[in-house]
């Protein structure tokens, strides 16, 4: 793979993610890893090679995408056997493996969401920043199926993406606010619940998330609003927040007679001492039993830096 068609690849996933979610990219990913399979052309010497070169390219992604990631690098486990003689058969395995990731991460989506709908109460004015898969889908079901009234409070962030939330929630006729993220304090004590998405929880336990949710977080949990975290177990990094390789960028800006460099980056950390609940597939886990599995277990993680 060339190394504009790897930078374009890293832009394309990492605009993705920005817009959907991490759960949601990596199944479009895997999708189009299925749909680059049925149509490429090549012998049986050449498909390793080629499953490979693609693989590493996920894999060096900035930021990377975690769950992602996991599900390739299985891929890439089982996929490794004898070889077959006829090319068909080797990408038609090649595909089934990869449906199977699908369907994983997929269920454990469904699973968290479902976990998640149990943390929305009657009455609930929730803060809102990311727009996670998960929590717009809880919210949405919470709303249409089980028929519950609460308000949402909307930080926006650029454009696109506030867009895409207020009329996803606006579709479920879910009572909304939409404030800028910077007049957050005027409106803390208005909110019962801070609900958050991840890309990646690591090693040395930092939550890898939205652009601006460092600042989101702090407030809250000086003003003591629980702060919940929905993410399923696929988003559980091996390495620490060091090697998420958070994409920075850096752009010219020129203004009269004043010339500068704008630095911005993709997205922040979060310390995980910060987070009063966090939501996987397999149940709700509170402040104490955070500090009691989570933490100690980071405490406990060898170093594999």
């Amino acid at each position: 793979m060339k190394p504009e068609d790897k930078k374009i690849l890293c832009s394309l996933i990492r605009d993705h993610e920005d817009a959907v979610g991490s759960s949601r990219v990596s199944m479009m990913a895997i999708n189009a890893f299925i749909e680059s399979i049925r149509q490429v052309n090549c012998s049986v010497e050449e498909v390793r090679e080629l499953y490979s070169e693609l693989s590493l390219a996920i894999k060096n992604t900035e930021p990377k995408v975690i769950p992602l990631i996991h599900l390739i690098e299985e891929f890439e486990n089982e996929v490794d056997g004898p070889i077959s003689e006829n090319i068909d058969e080797i990408k038609e395995r090649a595909i089934n493996i990869l449906r199977a990731k699908h369907d994983k991460i997929k269920a454990k989506v469904g699973k968290v969401i479902e976990q998640g709908l149990t943390c929305i109460s009657e009455g609930d004015t929730i803060i809102v920043h990311t727009i996670s898969f998960d929590v717009t889908n809880m919210l949405k079901l919470a709303r249409e199926v089980l028929h519950k009234n609460f308000k949402v409070i909307v930080l926006k962030q650029d454009l696109a993406k506030t867009r895409r939330l207020v009329k996803s929630l606006s579709q479920a006729d879910i009572d909304m606010e939409v404030i800028p993220e910077y007049s957050l304090s005027h409106y803390i004590d208005q909110g019962n619940k801070v609900f958050m998405g991840a890309l990646s929880i690591t090693e040395d336990l930092k939550v890898v998330s939205a652009v601006g949710s460092a600042n989101v977080v702090s407030l809250c949990h000086l003003n003591r609003l629980p702060i919940y975290l929905f993410a399923n177990t696929l988003k559980f990094s091996h390495r620490p927040s060091s090697h998420q390789q958070i994409h920075r960028k850096v752009v010219d800006h020129t203004h009269d007679d004043i010339s500068y460099q704008l630095v911005t980056h993709s997205h922040d950390t979060v310390d995980l001492r910060l987070i009063d609940f966090f939501v996987s597939e397999n149940g709700i886990q509170d402040k104490e039993a955070i500090a009691r599995d989570l933490l100690r277990t980071g405490d406990e993680a060898p170093d594999r830096s």
